[in-house]
């Protein structure tokens, strides 16, 4: 069927059904029953022949639509995709006062990126109309004052964040951020190849004994998910408050209190924070606070909740390494207290992390995520500038083999870190000398 006709088609069914409806809900077989009862009549008004199978994809799209994500439903129900990435398509060059042209679609699967020429969208309207839907589902405005936002698909099975115009030059874009519903493990983690049996051995130890973590990488790194990871091997008798801009945290452990920080309304008011929330959350008796991810002045909070009456905390920084969080975590506390000269800020940050670690993940150019550094950190010496760490293992590339895979290995760098051996043997956890002696 020709392009056009298929658009104007569709849109004629569109306008029929929703008449018909008339805002009242209807059942999804109800909308079903009417979607082909439609496309049944008004195709003979456009004279549009078409044969079952065509007429059958028609009626399928037209339900995806009302329904669901239309052309992105298929990618929504594939668990091997990690990301859908919908971008503008741009303006006809030839004459820039006509309508965007139809989204170009990429996914993400095996952290590849895969070109998906097959899902197709009628125009950029089309793709607009799945993004206004996904922002009124999650309370979301979307229109010219609010031209980007971020939502969460109902029952959290994605991330959706939106651009559209006037920041979206090229027509409106929409990612989605899939959360899989089997949670990886450490055990999984292990046999994807994201860290060593010793490694996974350490943090487990490192969790019981209450260190506090601070996972730093890039972005689709994997933090979220080690932290997931890591959540398994908290006491189950232990109260863990989770904060987050937007619920991706799927903890393994009993107890958890979820908060989640709100924009503020059409009125400019409502807004709550992060640091808000850090600061409530002290108020409900956690054992632990995780926060989702640090990235601004509730850092400060955060490290004064991990030196105080919270040890075992742990949080997820946006860094290039190790010691880029720790810079990272410097920034945010002196934006959060002006008045912090840099050697107090950095005795803070020590005096919170001392016994700690700096778990750095990375997605290296093949696609796999590797624990790729895991640094403890010791307290600051009388006057010293410089928080020491020490890094107890790494991932070493050696290149890429000819089918493109990265090639490396993990090393363990022979330092046992005694602030946590202290912490380890306190609590009566495993405490094994050979994680850090192992090749």
């Amino acid at each position: 069927m020709d392009k056009m006709l298929e658009r104007a088609l569709k849109a004629s069914v569109r306008d029929e059904v929703a008449a018909r409806l008339g805002g009242v809900a209807a059942s999804p077989a109800q909308v079903e029953e009417l979607v082909a009862e439609s496309v049944g009549e008004l195709r003979l008004d456009y004279g549009a022949q078409l044969d079952p199978s065509e007429a059958h994809a028609l009626v399928r799209a037209l339900i995806d639509d009302f329904l669901y994500y239309g052309p992105l439903q298929p990618l929504l129900d594939d668990g091997s995709i990690t990301e859908v990435m919908v971008n503008g398509g741009g303006v006809d060059l030839s004459d820039p006062s006509l309508p965007f042209l139809p989204p170009i679609v990429y996914v993400e699967r095996a952290g590849r990126l895969e070109y998906r020429p097959d899902i197709a969208f009628d125009d950029a309207g089309h793709v607009r109309r799945i993004i206004d839907k996904i922002a009124e589902q999650a309370g979301v405005r979307c229109d010219e004052a609010h031209a980007m936002g971020c939502a969460m698909l109902p029952g959290g099975r994605a991330r959706a964040t939106f651009v559209v115009p006037p920041l979206a030059p090229d027509g409106p874009a929409l990612n989605l951020r899939m959360f899989k519903e089997d949670l990886m493990g450490m055990g999984d983690l292990e046999r994807a190849g994201a860290l060593t049996p010793a490694m996974s051995d350490f943090l487990r130890s490192a969790v019981a004994a209450r260190c506090p973590i601070v996972i730093s990488g890039g972005t689709g790194s994997g933090k979220t998910t080690l932290l997931n990871a890591l959540s398994e091997f908290i006491p189950a008798g232990e109260r863990v408050i989770t904060l987050e801009d937007t619920p991706e945290l799927r903890l393994r452990t009993p107890h958890t209190e979820r908060m989640q920080t709100r924009e503020a309304n059409v009125e400019g008011e409502g807004a709550v924070g992060m640091r808000e929330l850090v600061a409530i959350a002290l108020r409900r008796r956690p054992d632990r606070i995780i926060v989702g991810e640090c990235r601004g002045a509730e850092a400060y909070d955060m490290l004064q909740a991990m030196q105080t009456d919270h040890p075992g905390s742990m949080t997820t920084v946006h860094a290039n390494d190790p010691g880029n969080a720790i810079s990272r975590l410097r920034t945010m506390v002196g934006y959060a207290d002006g008045d912090l000269n840099r050697e107090v800020i950095m005795q803070q940050i020590a005096e919170s992390l001392s016994g700690g670690l700096i778990v750095h993940v990375e997605r290296l150019q093949d696609g796999n995520r590797r624990v790729t550094s895991i640094v403890a950190v010791d307290p600051l010496p009388e006057g010293g500038a410089v928080i020491p760490r020490a890094e107890l293992f790494a991932y070493d590339v050696a290149g890429v083999d000819d089918h493109g895979w990265v090639v490396g290995a993990w090393r363990a760098c022979g330092i046992q870190p005694q602030h946590i051996k202290e912490r380890m043997v306190a609590a009566g956890v495993w405490y094994d000398p050979a994680w850090f002696f192992a090749e």
